[in-house]
């Protein structure tokens, strides 16, 4: 009997060991043996826990990195967007390269340290779309890294610091464009046209719409983009939205301390999982990836950033509609989906998030008819959506 309680409780260990494992995909030749990427996958909006495990595919599949994915996880082990804690950054010690993409964090304090570390030790980076404002609500020795911290020693926090922008009108970023309802096209600037990041790169089409950056000083402006009137590609453009820059790179930035570091730093504003169904949208990822570790001599017009496994990107939306359920291991292999079709959808059911559900509808039928099926009620041709629910006031 006391064999067999052993023997239950050391399977059971050995399967939570097992779930707790941060998903890896393990590269073979190419450019990339023997180096390690890692990319941190966290945000509430974008489905940043699907444009991670596909570029890590590509970039193992294809050019022979080892590149480890680390997410917001809920207690049980599975995907968050955006949950406050990201187990096993421990794993940055031994990264040559960080793909960073974010969205207003609240961690630990020893998950925040371990993320310090990196930038401390002057690693480079790429960031995505929200990585410009990537932590909030931080109290105590990181507050500094919040998007909105106004001290000198810090201003504009983690963002502005270490990719030059973060959320503020005057120094930084704002919406352009109506969110969830117009794209956006993206091409290189034209006197940057040398520059390797862009080789092969011509449009990339945004179904993320636009960001109104300014590329910070001393940086090298690589993208502009021009709002359409569409969700979907085309050549309608919003006349009254002149372009805009879309990203940049840097060749330092400054770490927490205060300390200037010299590396490299590339940035994009766009960066839902959809944009990565456009090849352009790929391949600049994968160029500055190459770029930001110093192997620019490999990057050629026609290197491969073809999709690896299958990729199914679901709607961008905020705490609604991700995928719930899903665990790191579910991920595995090249041959996996991204993400699986048989996982539920958050907060469909949810009156409550009705709103947030519906302003994603009008541009994805598919998703509308989906929904139709499943919750008439709600979604269905007779449905009588009620007001916007209002949000629920906070206990003082």
């Amino acid at each position: 009997m006391k064999k067999w309680i052993l023997a239950m409780v050391g399977a059971a260990w050995g399967c939570c060991s097992a779930q707790a494992k941060p998903l890896v995909y393990e590269g073979g030749e190419g450019v990339g043996k023997g180096k390690h990427i890692v990319f941190l996958a966290n945000d509430h909006e974008y489905r940043s826990e699907q444009t991670c495990p596909l570029l890590a595919k590509i970039l193992a599949k294809h050019h022979g990195f080892k590149c480890t994915v680390l997410f917001g996880l809920h207690e049980d082990g599975t995907i968050g967007a955006g949950v406050n804690n990201v187990p096993d950054l421990e794993v940055l010690k031994k990264a040559d390269l960080l793909f960073f993409y974010t969205r207003f964090m609240n961690l630990p304090d020893e998950q925040s340290a371990a993320l310090v570390d990196y930038f401390e030790r002057g690693g480079p980076v790429v960031g995505a779309r929200t990585s410009t404002h990537p932590f909030n609500g931080i109290k105590g020795v990181w507050e500094k890294l919040n998007f909105n911290y106004k001290g000198d020693d810090y201003l504009g926090g983690f963002g502005e610091q270490i990719f030059g922008n973060t959320w503020n009108k005057e120094r930084g970023q704002s919406h352009y464009g109506q969110n969830h309802q117009k794209g956006a096209r993206i091409t290189p600037v034209d006197a940057s046209a040398s520059h390797p990041i862009l080789k092969g790169v011509e449009s990339i089409h945004a179904y993320s719409g636009a960001y109104k950056s300014q590329v910070p000083e001393g940086g090298t402006d690589l993208l502009k983009v021009q709002v359409l009137e569409t969700f979907e590609p085309g050549d309608k453009i919003s006349t009254d939205k002149p372009l805009v820059s879309g990203g940049w790179t840097r060749d330092h930035y400054v770490a927490p301390s205060g300390v200037k570091k010299d590396a490299r730093v590339v940035y994009a504003s766009y960066g839902a999982s959809e944009d990565l169904l456009s090849e352009g949208g790929r391949r600049f990822f994968v160029n500055g990836c190459l770029w930001a570790l110093g192997l620019e001599q490999a990057i050629e017009p026609d290197l491969n950033v073809s999709i690896v496994g299958e990729f199914i990107p679901d709607a961008y939306s905020s705490h609604v509609l991700y995928r719930v359920g899903v665990k790191p291991a579910d991920l595995a292999g090249f041959d996996s989906q991204i993400m699986p079709s048989d996982a539920p959808r958050a907060n469909v059911s949810d009156p409550d998030s009705l709103s947030r559900v519906m302003r994603t509808l009008p541009n994805r039928p598919m998703l509308k008819k989906e929904l139709a099926a499943a919750y008439p009620a709600l979604y269905g041709p007779d449905a009588k959506p009620s007001a916007k629910p209002q949000r629920k006031k906070k206990k003082k």
